[in-house]
């Protein structure tokens, strides 16, 4: 990686190493470590490794001083196969492209790390199609695969189109590697395409194949150098890009759908110290790392910018971020592949590449289905076309608004279904904003209320501490009042607040309030079960059902019409519009009980606010007149009191005067002391003119002390009694003002509720009335038509009388007439049912001849397929046959070569053995039971040699036995083929039969369409008597004025009779018309049922194929499963020829013998589905003959159907006949009311009119049988269609099984691809331990070149040492290759 990116990404901490990648189209994020190198060895001998896996998502980088753990979503070992690979990382990528999605892949790491390999493959492999190849050559393969599935489902409607192009960033520059010639390309940037590359060649490719050579022939042209750390080090980036085309026909529309797949292979990151870089190399991994440090910077501004911030993304600082814009935060879903070496030479650039993964995997793409429109012009233009065609016909006056209104007749119901519900809302919105407003509006009472009563407790504790403060005066003696004053205003306040207190606490509205709140509520219940309130509720309930009922009849009959049309591309939009309708409805019923609640609360509180507002009138008017009252009473006490201090004034003045008087006017005070007294009264003012002569003389005088004592006494004790009496006075005046207060409200209360009830009476009475008049209005009239109805009853009676007397000789005619007419009717419905007959005998036998055809030409097909079929499986086995007996000839050959070779092997290690027991005779003990050990292993491999010997050859008995059963087999396939071409031959000559009498048939109906065209004229002949008889009526119409009176009564019974029977015929041709449109959806459904069985059939033939397909798979899989039985054995047989080697596994055949076991059970499992296949498919044939059997009982059927279809025709064609001549009947009547009368045309015409009315009845009665016949048919259909049902249910089944199949199918290839990697791999370990056994051979004869005996015995204990060391480290990867193993198998 570059140094640039290394810094920005060196920050990265620990803390965001255990978060999981994000959900949704979040960059997809996966870690493959390669495997080591031989020579990554520590100086101990123990390979060193700077990674270790935990989990498949976690892995641990062992630094220094805590090792970091990182989190992807997925981390494939060093023994991870590029199978596991191929369906973790791209197998969703690929399918995502295949539903309209971008998708990218590319390999990320330094160089050396496996990237190429990962995406392309082994660089020495010349084609694609080895073993190991990687992602690219995979996803190919899968990609085409998915491609022919959606072909065989969708057969021709659907259509796909890939084209390829490869190019290569180099040096930042774009080379084109398809076209050698190519300079450097541009890049562009476009609305849709967005960025792609100017003049790149794209190739059109149909095949996995086809790819191949595209891929390899631009591989060819790719840079690639070797340097110290790689052999093939890529210089540039490789992005071979698919473009997927598909293109969908569904009904007029054509939906194209473009996806692009990109496959990326980056260049490696590189250091010059690592990779010895010079000149031209240097400048290439110059630019490399200039590319990857902006990719790095790229994806830090992503993340950045996905936390919030604000930053520039840098995409065009490179080529290579430009060219990957939209795979990078764009419209794509994209995977990353990060590569990184486990050597811990290699630790900075794999910690570098694990945090560019970990930053890469915060980032978030928005993916989008790029799905194109365009191709619904010409349906847009047809129905342009169509409305043209329409307007010109209006406007030419072809087509009525009448007519167009009965168009749209259903459309305007469900808009006035939608529009009643959208009223009911508002109503229910509207309901619910007034008593919401009412609501606000109480509120505010109560909160006024709640303001009155605490103004009333603050008044009352304004008193409390007004009487406090006046109490403290009056202990501290600071008043300025007198203390029986300030007595008489503390008792008077006291009583106030005690009033108060009372009117808050116990107050009497409040009592009043709560007592008419529960009568309110219980008048409010008795409402609710009033009829009228009952009815209204009952009629807004039933129209709301009815809107319910509506609209599930809409949904159901959707659903049935997604039924029927099957899997469209519009089944997303229809279940949304499905989703939302059933919000809808719950939100409509949440809405419907919200209103219903509404409702009774605003009833409640309308029945409670007119009561209160009545109760608030009546208060406020008493309070108004209280207040009145209080304000005069007010006033009359301010006058009062002001009187009263004015007296106080003058008597205190006059008493100082007295007081300062001498003694010579004792008997003058004397005298003025009874005349202030209180009794006096007001007279007390003479004393001042009397005081105001003698002025003079009491100034003169001295006053003595006894006097002035005396007048003080009586002063003071006349002004207490005054006080006394005040008081008194005072507190009864307040009682008499209170209760007076109380009567005045009481009084104004009963006369506001006289006023009311005066008024309520005076209403009632008025209602009562009116009620009065409009009974006996009612009387009256009914006591008019009563007498009426009497006259018209009388009048009624003698004319049905001597009506009866006419009818009675009406019906012996009509009766005569009737036989004429059943006679007559019978004739015509037995040649009409013999035509019919002959029709369907016709048809029948038609239809019989060509399915008989059918059954012959499809059996021709399916024994000409099996006989090439068989041919090819012969040829087949004949040459697998003989290879087999060469290769077992080659092999026994061998087989007793190596024997030879082991035998004298053998001799000479007993002549070698010898020579060391002599020259080491200390060992003597060690070196014997090695030796018996040796012997002992070799006398086993030489018995499991000549058992082996043994089974080829009867093996090879076996091979010769089951060549002359095939011989055998061919000579009685030659014998059958010459049967089926005698078989076909006969068949042949049947059709030719067939067509022969299909001929006749032909010239049959031909001559029996004439004898209906005779018909035909005869009825027109009969017609032309009718109209003839009219005119001869016609002509006599002047004779019916005589019986004027009676036909106008006649006529008016026969008129009601008339609408009555015009009526039933008018709901039978409705039922009529019902019946036809059912049969007509029946015979929908039977065509339907036909194709579901044709759809069927095809499916039965590709199963077949497949099952041909997979038996040859089979094949195949024997051959290589014999071949890798030869290699293995061949490997056994050169692995044998060192027995001598201590390198040797101890349990290596063991191991290949079980290799054997799984391959053979998943032989025998791929058999055991074969013939499940088999046994299906054999199912499905019976299935498909007894469907066959069913649709012709259904066509049986559907015949009979038509022929009541016709007879129903017929007599609705009667009915409009007999119509007709009632409405000339009537004419005639009308003009006859204008003619004179003529009593013998009236009788003939009552006559034909009973005719007709006989004729009408028997009509209905076969109308009822006919009603009854459609209705044993309609019940036959709907048995059907529950086989139809059946029917498609198996269809699905057999599709899930078909699925499972193919991911089967899949699943086996996985593995088998993996075996065949696990192949290569024991190939490449017993190369390496032939060339152990080499070494250890040239060792042996360096031992035995030793002359020093000591160090022979040296050499041999490091040798032995060296080899159980390797032992047991063999046993142990054994050991965890199988725990592995076993748990591939788990999972």
């Amino acid at each position: 990686m570059a140094p640039g990116c290394k810094s920005e990404l060196r920050n990265v901490t620990n803390s965001h190493s255990n978060q999981p990648s994000n959900e949704g189209d979040a960059i997809k994020v996966f870690v493959r470590i390669r495997p080591a190198e031989e020579g990554a060895r520590s100086a101990d001998g123990e390979q060193s490794f700077c990674l270790s896996v935990l989990s498949q998502t976690t892995l641990r980088l062992h630094s220094n001083p805590d090792p970091k753990t990182f989190v992807f979503d997925y981390v494939a070992g060093m023994d991870t196969t590029q199978e596991s690979v191929f369906s973790t990382v791209a197998k969703s990528i690929v399918e995502s492209c295949m539903s309209g999605y971008n998708g990218t892949i590319f390999a990320y790491g330094q160089t050396g790390s496996g990237k190429t390999f990962t995406m392309m493959g082994p660089s020495d492999s010349d084609n694609f199609s080895h073993n190991l190849r990687g992602i690219i050559p995979r996803s190919f393969e899968y990609l085409f695969s998915l491609i022919d599935r959606e072909k065989e489902k969708a057969g021709a409607g659907k259509s796909f189109l890939c084209k390829c192009s490869f190019i290569e960033v180099y040096n930042e520059q774009i080379y084109d590697l398809l076209d050698s010639a190519s300079v450097g390309l541009y890049l562009r940037e476009h609305i849709k395409k967005g960025v792609f590359v100017v003049g790149a060649v794209e190739q059109a490719v149909t095949s996995a194949a086809e790819t191949y050579q595209v891929l390899s022939r631009g591989w060819r042209n790719r840079r690639v150098a070797s340097t110290s750390m790689n052999r093939e080090s890529s210089r540039s980036h490789a992005v071979f890009t698919i473009t997927i085309e598909s293109m969908e026909k569904s009904s007029e529309t054509v939906n194209i759908r473009t996806s692009l797949l990109n496959l990326v292979d980056l260049a490696g990151s590189e250091r010059q110290k690592d990779t010895h870089a010079e000149g031209m190399r240097l400048k290439e991994a110059g630019n490399i790392n200039r590319s990857l440090s902006c990719l790095g910077q790229v994806i830090t501004a992503l993340v950045d910018v996905g936390n919030g911030k604000q930053r520039h993304i840098c995409y065009r600082d490179s080529k290579l971020t430009f060219l990957l814009r939209d795979s990078l935060g764009g419209n794509a879903k994209t995977a990353i592949i990060a590569n990184v070496h486990p050597g811990s030479r290699c630790f900075g650039e794999t910690l570098s590449t694990l945090n560019f993964a970990q930053r890469a995997k915060l980032i978030k793409n928005k993916a989008v289905v790029n799905e194109d429109t365009q191709g619904n012009v010409s349906q847009l233009q047809a129905e342009v076309k169509r409305l043209k065609e329409q307007l010109s016909q209006f406007t030419s006056g072809q087509i009525t608004p009448e007519s167009l209104l009965a168009r749209d007749k259903e459309k305007t119901n469900y808009i006035e279904y939608f529009l009643e519900a959208m009223l009911f809302f508002k109503k229910s919105e509207q309901e619910k904003k007034s008593l919401i407003e009412k609501i606000t509006q109480l509120e505010d009472l109560t909160l006024k209320k709640e303001k009155f009563i605490q103004s009333n407790k603050m008044i009352v504790k304004f008193r409390e501490d007004q009487i406090m403060r006046l109490e403290r005066l009056h202990k501290e003696g600071r008043g300025s009042f007198l203390p029986e004053e300030q007595d008489r205003l503390l008792s008077e306040l006291r009583d106030e607040v005690q009033t108060l207190r009372e009117h808050v606490e116990h107050h009497p509205r409040l009592a009043k309030y709560a007592m008419e709140n529960h009568s309110l509520r219980e008048e409010n219940r008795r409402l609710k079960l009033l009829a009228p309130v009952k009815r209204a509720h009952e009629i807004d309930a039933q129209s709301i059902a009815r809107l319910e009922k509506a609209f599930a009849e809409v949904s159901s009959t959707e659903t049935n019409d997604k039924g029927l049309q099957g899997f469209s591309p519009k089944a997303l939009k229809e279940s949304s519009f499905f989703t939302n309708t059933e919000k809808l409805k719950a939100q409509l019923l949440q809405i419907q009980t919200e209103l219903n609640n509404s409702k009774q609360e605003y009833e409640e509180f309308k029945e409670l606010t007119r009561k209160k507002q009545l109760e608030l009138e009546s208060e406020l008017q008493s309070l108004q007149k209280a207040n009145l009252n209080l304000e005069n009473l007010l006033e009359a006490t301010k006058v009062c009191k002001r009187q009263e201090v004015s007296q106080l004034n003058k008597l205190h003045a006059e008493t100082l005067k007295i007081i300062t008087t001498p003694t010579k006017a004792y008997q003058l005070c004397s005298r003025l002391v009874p005349k202030s007294s209180p009794e006096v009264g007001s007279f007390g003012f003479l004393c001042t003119e009397s005081s105001s002569r003698l002025d003079n003389d009491i100034l003169n005088e001295p006053v003595p002390p006894e006097m002035s004592e005396q007048a003080l006494e009586a002063v003071s004790e006349e002004l207490r009694t005054v006080q006394e009496q005040l008081s008194v006075l005072q507190v009864k005046l307040d009682e008499e003002e209170r209760k007076n207060l109380k009567l005045q409200q009481n009084v104004d209360k009963l006369e506001h509720h006289s006023t009311q009830m005066q008024e309520l009476f005076s209403s009632e009475r008025s209602d009562w009335t009116k009620q009065q008049q409009e009974h006996v209005t009612q009387l009256s009239d009914l006591e008019k038509q009563l007498q009426d109805a009497q006259t018209k009853n009388e009048f009624l009676k003698c004319e049905v009388h001597d009506l009866r007397i006419v009818l009675n000789s009406a019906d012996k005619e009509l009766s005569l007439v009737k036989l004429e007419y059943s006679t007559f009717k019978e004739n015509h419905e037995k040649e009409l049912s013999q035509l019919s007959e002959r029709h369907v005998q016709v048809q029948l036998q038609l239809d019989n001849a060509r399915l008989e055809n059918e059954k012959l030409l499809e059996s021709q097909a399916c024994l000409q397929d099996s006989y090439d079929n068989l041919q090819e499986v012969m040829k087949f086995e004949i040459d697998q046959l003989s290879k087999n007996l060469q290769n077992c000839k080659q092999e026994n050959e061998t087989l007793k070569s190596d024997l030879h070779n082991l035998v004298e092997l053998f001799e000479a290690e007993k002549e070698r053995n010898n020579k060391l027991s002599l020259q080491f005779e200390e060992d003597k003990e060690n070196s014997s039971k090695e030796i018996l050990k040796v012997l002992e292993t070799v006398r086993q491999e030489k018995q499991k040699e000549m058992a082996k010997c043994e089974k080829q050859m009867a093996k090879i008995q076996k091979l010769e036995e089951s060549l002359l059963a095939t011989e055998n087999v061919i000579s009685s396939l030659e014998k059958s083929r010459e049967s089926d071409k005698e078989l076909v031959t006969n068949l042949m000559n049947q059709i030719q039969e067939l067509r022969i009498s299909i001929g006749e048939k032909s010239e049959t109906i031909a001559t029996l369409k004439q004898e209906l065209q005779d018909i035909n004229c005869k009825y027109n002949a009969s017609l032309a008597d009718k109209e003839e008889s009219k005119e001869l009526i016609r002509r006599q119409e002047v004779d019916i004025l005589e019986l004027k009176e009676t036909l106008r009564l006649r006529i008016l019974s026969e008129d009601i009779e008339r609408d009555m029977l015009c009526e039933d015929l008018a709901h039978a041709t409705e039922q009529l018309n019902m019946l036809t449109e059912a049969s007509k959806k029946h015979s929908g459904l039977l065509q339907s049922a036909q194709e579901e069985l044709t759809r069927k059939e095809a499916l039965i033939q590709e199963l077949q194929h497949k099952l041909n397909q997979e038996k040859e798979e089979v094949e195949q899989k024997k051959n290589e499963f014999s071949l890798k039985m030869r290699q293995l054995e061949h490997v056994m047989g050169s692995a044998t020829e060192y027995p001598q080697s201590p390198k040797t596994p101890p349990h290596f055949q063991a191991h290949l013998a079980k290799l054997l076991e799984t391959q053979e059970q998943e032989i025998e499992d791929g058999r055991a589905s074969k013939t499940s296949l088999q046994h299906l498919v054999t199912k499905l044939n019976e299935d498909r003959e007894v469907k066959n059997a069913e649709i012709l009982r259904m066509k049986d059927q559907l015949c009979e159907m038509e022929n009541l279809r016709l007879e129903s025709q017929q007599l609705r064609e009667k009915n409009w006949l007999l119509q007709r001549q009632l409405d000339d009947v009537k004419r005639q009547q009308e003009s006859g009311d204008q003619s004179h009368p003529d009593s013998q045309q009236l009788k003939n015409e009552h006559e034909e009119i009973i005719k007709e009315r006989l004729a009408k009845n028997k009509l209905i009665e076969e109308m009822l049988k006919m009603k009854t016949n459609l209705e044993e048919v309609q019940s036959a259909l709907h048995s059907k269609e529950k086989a139809c049902h059946r029917m498609s249910e198996e269809i699905e089944r057999t599709r899930t099984l078909e699925s499972r199949a193919f991911q089967e199918k899949e699943q086996l290839r996985s593995k088998l691809e993996e075996m065949y990697e696990e192949r290569e791999r024991t190939f490449l370990e017993m190369e390496m331990l032939k060339k152990q056994l080499e070494f250890l051979a040239e060792e042996n004869g360096k031992l035995v070149g030793h002359q020093n005996l000591h160090q022979k015995i040296q050499y041999v204990v490091r040798l032995k040492k060296e080899n159980i060391r390797l032992t047991e480290e063999t046993e142990k990867l054994r050991a965890e290759n199988l725990f592995l193993k076993e748990k591939k198998k788990e999972f």
